[in-house]
């Protein structure tokens, strides 16, 4: 029965509480937590108030007016629970002692107007604070006439009393009362003040004061050497150099050294307090409860101390309780017997229940424990960076993966860790923490966030980062969970991507553009060329007319350099060693580089081959040692070039955008101002340059990425601001056997022949006839390439040779060849185009013998021309 009772009372206590009404109560503490005397009083708030029927909310305030009782510091309170409480509301405030006393009074239409105040502690009430309305309290009244009557009916042969204490508030308001007492006892005892001496000024009185004397201790405090001494520390100090006996009016000091006396009790004052405040939360008005005056004092005495003194303890008061006093031996009665016996049964019965509780909770602990190790192995497991913090922000845990990634050796040192203490990254750090802030106050979630941060070896990365609130079982926001997967290959290869479409997008105008250029230049040159052989040699003219072919020339280098860029071709290649282009390059250099400009370089004697255009490597070697050369010129440094071999493995050659394997690397670097992050996207952008007009068109990098493109290589560079910047050139390694080179072709005697020269431009079909008549070979022209097949139908064998533009209306020169197949077969073609599209449809038609570039010379034309006809034969 009594196990049913229990279990029906702990059942109901929730629902009970559940229905409290619930009131809120400021308690306001002149003192600090610790001290013995105001921690007895709210011991005994907190025990009446518990036990009410409200739900109580008591809110303690520390005033700490024992060490800080300034008027700084009291300003600066005032300000505090301004802030603090401006949107509460309080329905009763309880103050302790004198100094909370007063500043609730002085205070209070500010801080909490309205609100009832009950006071205890108070040893001064002045006529006037208790008038002032809407307050009650107990005063601290203690016995002192109870105590000096016991001390000298102990001591008969004492005439002296010394008062021990401080200038404090309370202190000068208990001398005051003792004052006001001490006129009663001037016949029979004189009375002694000892106020605010150093401790050790006292042990020095206290060793020598005659046996006619006794000391009555107020309670105050000392600080020795930036060390904090209690009440209580004090009166054992002097208790241990004192040969008189010690006594007090406050129960919390006995057991340090005093006597006893009639003792005030704070728990017991406390409790009356509390009453009181219950008794107004419970309706009635403040101003019907008068204010507590009588002492509630108890005669308690410490049984060691007497001993040492050798009192009788026969001659205390009737009902004086003792403490420190030898347990002594009782006889049992028989009622009291099967009482205990009875409780021992239950109790037994109990402890089996208990253990029956102990043995299914350590089940349930242990299947908690399993479950809460599977979460830490699947949490450590999982390789997204996991971490929780709670609502301060502090982290309470994280994961292996998050720990290594930002080189914590131990995850617990992240455990109650600031996030600028664990991530060194300042700019993600502070996001995180304003992230944090947001996801707490607002409940708001960061889904996908991609952001960018260093890890613990400083290597840059990119995370996804997700953060979204976590919630107690009351659904209010206790924390922050984390999860964030590292993108960063991911990151580097859309990069990769947006960079390989923006550049094939810029490739295709600028081939557009080097083809209609081309055109022009083709016209130039061979209209030029035709004009010098007109001319008289030596003539102002033909000087005049040289340089006209020479800018055209220089014009058809730049329409080069834009045609390596958007589409290079395999056109002379050949099997290379790349050791002595790039030590020709440096020797050129050198040459020309200030005295400021150190070169290192690391250049092996054996190195494998590649298959590639030297004149194109050249060129990119050129392009980048320039480059380099410029970045260190104004403040000179160290420009390093490196030759290896290595292979590149996968995730390496996806980022490079190039096939795993065996590659050549070559690699350039200097340590200049480098490359601003908001530009390196854009280095190898054609026109892009960031150096003034007069150093460059923009085009070299952009030639670079061409050429090596062409030669299925890669470029990879890496840079930061004040460290200068590296560029690697990846070019796939080969054996010499793997490459059949093509035999030079021999000079050849001059071959006639009638030539079919198909041309949609004018210019250039007037003038490329003309070259190839001058030259001894008999041209039809034909402006469409339906003209041209209306000619060959006609008189199917009156042509030797085709040449035609591949751009041209209707059908283009691969298009014209084919329909042409169908009257006759063996008709060779040469086709005229740089396009990588015309390379790629010529491989599939048999007739087309050869493709030249535009612009082209009258040289090389003429020796295709002679070369093709020769084979006919």
């Amino acid at each position: 029965m009594f196990l049913v009772l229990l279990l029906f009372g702990i059942l109901l206590e929730p629902f009970v509480a559940v229905s409290a009404e619930k009131k809120t109560v400021l308690y306001l503490n002149s003192y600090h937590d610790g001290y013995q005397w105001s921690d007895a009083i709210l011991e005994g708030v907190r025990s009446k108030l518990n036990k009410s029927v409200y739900k109580i909310d008591l809110q303690v305030e520390y005033m700490d007016a024992k060490k800080y009782n300034i008027k700084p510091v009291i300003e600066e309170l005032r300000l505090l629970y301004l802030q603090k409480f401006s949107l509460k509301k309080f329905d009763v405030v309880i103050v302790s002692d004198d100094d909370a006393f007063h500043f609730a009074l002085k205070y209070r239409d500010d801080i909490f107007p309205g609100v009832p105040i009950v006071f205890c502690g108070v040893n001064n009430l002045s006529k006037d604070d208790a008038e002032a309305g809407n307050l009650t309290g107990v005063v601290e009244n203690f016995d002192l006439a109870g105590t000096v009557e016991v001390a000298l009916k102990l001591h008969p042969k004492k005439k002296r009393m010394v008062v021990v204490g401080d200038e404090s508030t309370t202190g000068n308001a208990i001398k005051s009362q003792i004052e006001a007492l001490v006129p009663n006892y001037e016949k029979r005892l004189k009375v002694d003040y000892w106020i605010q001496l150093d401790l050790q000024e006292v042990q020095r009185r206290v060793t020598n004061l005659p046996e006619d004397t006794f000391l009555f201790f107020i309670p105050y405090y000392q600080i020795i050497g930036n060390k904090f001494y209690t009440a209580e520390e004090v009166m054992e100090a002097i208790y241990a150099h004192s040969s008189v006996p010690l006594y007090t009016a406050w129960e919390f000091l006995l057991g340090s050294g005093a006597v006893g006396g009639s003792l005030l009790s704070g728990y017991e004052h406390g409790q009356q307090a509390a009453s009181m405040a219950l008794t107004i939360l419970g309706g009635v008005n403040v101003e019907n409860i008068p204010i507590g005056y009588k002492p509630n004092s108890v005669y308690r005495f410490d049984y060691q101390v007497m001993q040492r003194l050798k009192v009788d303890i026969n001659l205390l008061p009737p009902e004086s309780e003792l403490i420190n006093f030898p347990n002594p031996f009782y006889e049992v009665s028989r009622e009291l017997f099967w009482t205990i016996m009875i409780s021992v049964i239950l109790l037994f019965i109990t402890v089996i229940f208990l253990i029956t509780n102990m043995v299914a909770r350590r089940r349930v602990e242990q299947k908690m424990k399993n479950q809460l190790t599977f979460q830490e192995t699947l949490i450590d497991t999982i390789p997204q960076l996991v971490s929780w913090k709670d609502a301060e922000r502090r982290y309470v845990g994280a994961n292996r993966t998050f720990a290594e990634f930002f080189g914590v050796r131990e995850r617990k040192d992240v455990v109650n860790q600031r996030t600028e203490a664990i991530i060194a990254d300042q700019k993600y750090a502070n996001w995180s923490v304003t992230a944090d802030g947001t996801v707490v106050t607002d409940g708001a979630e960061f889904r996908k966030v991609r952001k960018k941060i260093q890890d613990s070896l400083g290597e840059t990365s990119w995370l996804e980062v997700n953060k979204v609130p976590l919630r107690d079982q009351n659904g209010k926001i206790s924390g922050v969970l984390t999860t964030a997967e590292n993108v960063t290959r991911e990151h580097n290869l859309e990069k990769q991507l947006v960079q390989s479409q923006k550049l094939e997008a810029i490739g295709t105008l600028a081939g557009g553009i080097a083809h209609d250029f081309n055109n022009i230049l083709t016209s130039i040159i061979n209209s030029t060329e035709l004009a010098i052989g007109d001319v008289g040699a030596g003539s102002q003219t033909e000087k005049d007319l040289d340089r006209v072919l020479k800018a055209a020339r220089c014009g058809s280098r730049v329409v080069e350099q834009m045609l390596a860029f958007s589409r290079p071709t395999k056109e002379n290649f050949v099997v290379t060693d790349l050791r002595p282009i790039i030590l020709e390059v440096i020797d050129l250099m050198q040459v020309s580089l200030p005295g400021n400009i150190r070169v290192q370089s690391r250049i092996p004697r054996v190195v494998a081959n590649v298959y590639a255009n030297p004149t194109q490597i050249h060129q990119v070697v050129m392009n980048l040692y320039t480059n380099a050369f410029h970045a260190l010129r104004r403040r000179g440094g160290d420009l390093k070039v490196k030759l290896e071999e290595c292979f590149v493995g996968e995730d390496e050659a996806a980022y490079v955008d190039i096939k795993s394997g065996d590659y050549v690397v070559l690699t350039i670097c200097d340590n200049g101002p480098g490359i601003e992050p908001e530009i390196i996207d854009k280095i190898f952008d054609p026109f892009f340059t960031s150096k003034d007009k007069a150093e460059g068109t923009g085009l070299g990098l952009a030639v670079v990425h061409g050429i090596v493109k062409g030669h299925r290589g890669g470029v990879r560079v890496e840079s930061s601001l004040g460290r200068g910047a590296t560029f690697e050139i990846f070019l796939p390694r080969i054996d010499r056997e793997e490459i059949t080179v093509r035999a030079s072709i021999e000079p050849v005697e001059r071959q006639g022949g009638t030539i079919l020269f198909v041309e949609d431009d004018p210019d250039q079909l007037q003038s490329a006839c003309r070259l190839l008549e001058n030259a001894g070979f008999s041209v039809v022209g034909a402006e469409h390439p339906s003209r041209a097949l209306a000619l060959v139908q006609s008189n199917p064998d009156k042509f030797d040779l085709l040449i035609t533009d591949f751009d041209m209306p209707g059908l283009n020169g691969v298009e014209l060849v084919e329909h042409m197949a169908d009257f006759v077969s063996d008709l060779p073609a040469v086709i005229v185009s740089g396009r990588e599209e015309a390379m790629r449809a010529v491989a599939r038609v048999d007739m087309v013998k050869k493709v030249i570039g535009k612009p082209y010379k009258k040289d090389e034309l003429i020796h295709i021309c002679d070369v093709i006809l020769r084979g006919r034969d």
